[in-house]
């Protein structure tokens, strides 16, 4: 294993708009070496092309059927050596220097397993809109509100975490990384109060719910998986319950947005019998409007987005 090598894995399915941008972010960093590696998952549009452009300058690239975006990392680390690893996803940017900088806090204290940064919105043009700001790895609070306090794109992890926490499991769609940042003992994990990155919202990233139904099914994945299981901190057991609900609950929302009201009216149940105290009116409404006919929640939100009033908020 070299020393200082930094191994970065980008997955890629069909991003070809934003692709040569995130491969030129992590190409012209000003850290040395950089171990480059980019899974194609199956694209089907320019995307294996702007590849091939800068195939020189990556360490191994592969276009592999498609199996989704956490086989395509798992595989892309496979191929990888270095002592330092992180990802960034085909529509993510690292910011200049952001590499230099995580490293630099890796080898000021031995004792780091991970560092993670800030972050700055951006739109399907690349303009910034906003800044994203870490959290503290509070394990407790994460788990409790079922809220990612880390920034993945602005991360990077010693092997040795690769080798104890790894791999990214399989079955996640949108946790996976939670689920692996959580393993991390709070005390070898700092946060870096500073951009690193830039985090891209836009019409098809998962993040916005895009895929509203299958987001809702990986927070209930998450809450009857990793939030019961024996692989959650010891420090947020006491917390799994109310974390659990949470999950299903934020599941419900985005079932809800996505107009599958069945789901996000079981969902929504599920969250109250886990935690009872979280039946706050927020989750009352969402739950009560489940049960209305989906054309009423449709016709009440297309007013709502044209801003006519009604007598019940969508």
């Amino acid at each position: 294993m070299p020393d200082g090598l930094v191994s970065i894995v980008t997955p890629s399915y069909d991003q070809a708009a934003f692709l040569e941008e995130t491969m030129r972010s992590v190409l012209e960093q000003d850290y040395e070496p950089i171990e480059y590696v980019v899974v194609d998952d199956g694209s089907t549009d320019g995307s294996p092309e702007i590849i091939r452009r800068y195939e020189d300058r990556l360490a191994w690239w592969k276009r592999q059927e498609n199996a989704g975006q956490v086989a395509a990392l798992n595989r892309g680390f496979a191929r990888t050596n270095g002592a330092y690893m992180g990802y960034l996803n085909s529509d993510d940017t690292l910011l200049p220097g952001a590499v230099s900088r995580m490293v630099d806090e890796l080898e000021r204290d031995p004792e780091l397993l991970l560092v993670y940064g800030d972050a700055l919105y951006t739109d399907d043009t690349s303009r910034r809109t906003g800044y994203l700001s870490s959290r503290e790895f509070d394990v407790v609070e994460m788990v409790r509100r079922c809220d990612n306090h880390v920034v993945q794109p602005a991360t990077l992890w010693r092997r040795e975490a690769w080798e104890r926490f790894g791999p990214l499991d399989e079955r996640g769609w949108y946790f996976f990384d939670f689920e692996f940042f959580l393993r991390f003992p709070p005390d070898r994990v700092r946060r870096i109060p500073a951009p690193l990155a830039t985090y891209r919202v836009h019409t098809e990233a998962k993040s916005t719910g895009a895929a509203g139904s299958r987001l809702a099914r990986d927070h209930a994945r998450l809450a009857d998986t990793f939030f019961a299981g024996n692989g959650l901190p010891e420090a947020a057991r006491a917390v799994a319950e109310e974390g659990r609900s949470n999950a299903y609950l934020l599941g419900a929302e985005f079932a809800y947005e996505a107009l599958d009201l069945p789901l996000a009216r079981r969902y929504a149940l599920k969250g109250f019998r886990l935690h009872p105290a979280n039946a706050s009116p927020r989750w009352l409404s969402l739950a009560a409007k489940s049960f209305l006919p989906r054309r009423v929640v449709s016709r009440l939100r297309q007013r709502r987005r044209a801003g006519a009033p009604d007598t019940v908020a969508a």
